[in-house]
């Protein structure tokens, strides 16, 4: 009977241990409290996505795709590369890089194979982030600072750092009917961000893929035909993106 019950009891002990460890509960951000530069916008953006991942976790083993509107918009990334619940979109609209350190406990927990990261235009696109000279270097360390939370607790998971994409003002205007007002035109500050980037990875800890040269026409503006306003993708655009970093997917995935 003794032995029965000290079966039973390690039995429990270790069940419950594995549930803790499968079940933990600071995996989400505490949507009562209020990330620095959000806008109500992105807050109320925020909060009706964090429960669907709450919903749908991660999981181990994944190709996780971070970051804001533009990731999200592609949809499942699975189909655009014809794989089968390998990859994981955990883009939120309007999001910033605030949002995404608020949110990385699920990565650092499910270590996932590899993230793919593009985010930082929110920072500085509606102004969240006041227009001081070291807003530049600001987004691109929050930048750097989220690959190296992952780095530091999921060292096997491979980091792609994506370039921000440029915007179309004159067709961000014909969209949307107004444009949102700078001391330095948005494209200049993306590509110094971009350039900042490259210059806090100079030990080449992670893949920094350019995405940014890839969307531009011929006045280095987001090309039209690759945008539905001037932001955002359209289909040739997201067949763009998945064409120039298909050969890492292929990598990951053999």
């Amino acid at each position: 009977m003794k032995t029965v019950s000290f079966t039973i009891s390690v039995f429990i002990l270790i069940s419950g241990c594995f549930y803790q460890k499968a079940k933990p509960t600071d995996l989400y951000p505490d949507l009562s409290k209020t990330i620095k530069n959000q806008e109500q916008w992105q807050i109320d953006s925020y909060k009706k996505r964090i429960p669907n991942f709450i919903e749908n976790p991660i999981g181990f083993d994944k190709i996780v795709f971070l970051g804001n509107s533009i990731t999200s918009g592609a949809g499942d990334w699975n189909i655009r590369f014809g794989l089968k619940d390998q990859i994981v979109n955990r883009g939120i609209g309007g999001d910033i890089t605030g949002g995404v350190l608020a949110r990385l406990n699920e990565i650092l927990y499910y270590k996932p194979r590899a993230v793919f990261l593009l985010i930082g235009l929110n920072d500085i696109f509606n102004g969240d982030i006041p227009e001081i000279e070291d807003d530049i270097s600001y987004v691109a360390k929050n930048i750097i600072k989220i690959a190296s939370n992952i780095n530091k607790h999921a060292p096997e998971t491979k980091i792609f750092i994506q370039t921000i994409l440029p915007v179309n003002k004159s067709q961000f205007e014909s969209v949307r009917g107004f444009y949102p007002n700078h001391k330095m035109p948005v494209n200049d500050k993306i590509n110094q961000i971009n350039l900042k980037l490259y210059e806090l990875n100079s030990e080449n800890r992670y893949t920094i893929i350019d995405l940014n040269s890839i969307f531009l026409n011929k006045t280095e503006e987001m090309d039209k035909k690759f945008s539905t306003d001037g932001v955002h993708l359209n289909d040739s655009g997201y067949e763009l993106w998945r064409n120039h970093i298909k050969q890492y997917l292929i990598e990951l995935t053999q």
